[in-house]
């Protein structure tokens, strides 16, 4: 089956490279005392234009098409595993098999999608190491680096752990203020606001810190 897979892969890439030519001319010469072509004299040129049915006509072109077909099915593929996955653990009634295996299916399917989704990120950066004069533009030229693509995520997650820290100091501030002498939860507000505090503290701190880190990568 693998040998087979291979070979009408092949097979497909060349007929995809025998289309490359946008144009074909094909020239001949009558002999003499042969029938005119229209319009024109005898033994002229016959010119055939000979369209190009694909969208590209360079190799660039062909592995960027090809690098689109694939992204967009690891996607379908991946959100179909994930669908799966929930299925199998709606329908579970407790049964730690099948759980763990709702769980590997999911954990599976998301790391295939992240792999497809940040495709392009990885095939620009190889083509930079490599020095490529060209690359191709679709979804891969103007795709983010890879550093930008942790950038953006780490930017995101401490983002994320600052307004949970903002949510738990009003909390915290509330229950200190409405405790009405009640010791334990006086207590439990003061620790809800020291670590909200800290927390505030800290993502604002890896937020200086991983800007000044790309930077020094940029």
């Amino acid at each position: 089956m693998i040998k087979r897979g291979l070979l009408l892969l092949m097979f497909g890439v060349f007929l995809s490279l025998a289309f490359l030519c946008t144009e074909t001319t094909l020239a001949q010469s009558g002999p003499s005392g042969s029938l005119p072509t229209s319009g024109g004299p005898a033994g002229g040129q016959i010119s055939v234009s000979i369209a190009n049915p694909l969208s590209f006509d360079t190799v660039d072109g062909l592995l960027a098409q090809v690098l689109s077909f694939l992204q967009g099915f690891i996607v379908i593929l991946s959100l179909i595993f994930i669908i799966i996955g929930a299925f199998i653990y709606i329908t579970s009634g407790g049964d730690s098999g099948r759980i763990e295996t709702a769980k590997k299916c999911i954990t599976a399917a998301l790391i295939g999608l992240a792999i497809g989704i940040a495709a392009p990120a990885f095939l620009r950066q190889v083509s930079e190491i490599l020095g490529w004069n060209s690359v191709p533009s679709s979804g891969v030229g103007t795709s983010l680096t890879l550093l930008e693509i942790a950038g953006n995520i780490l930017n995101f997650l401490l983002s994320v752990v600052g307004i949970v820290a903002l949510i738990m100091l009003v909390v915290g501030a509330f229950m200190y203020l409405t405790a009405a002498g009640d010791e334990d939860r006086i207590d439990t507000g003061k620790k809800i606001v020291k670590y909200s505090i800290i927390g505030i503290a800290i993502a604002l701190a890896a937020l200086v810190l991983v800007r000044q880190v790309a930077s020094f990568f940029a």
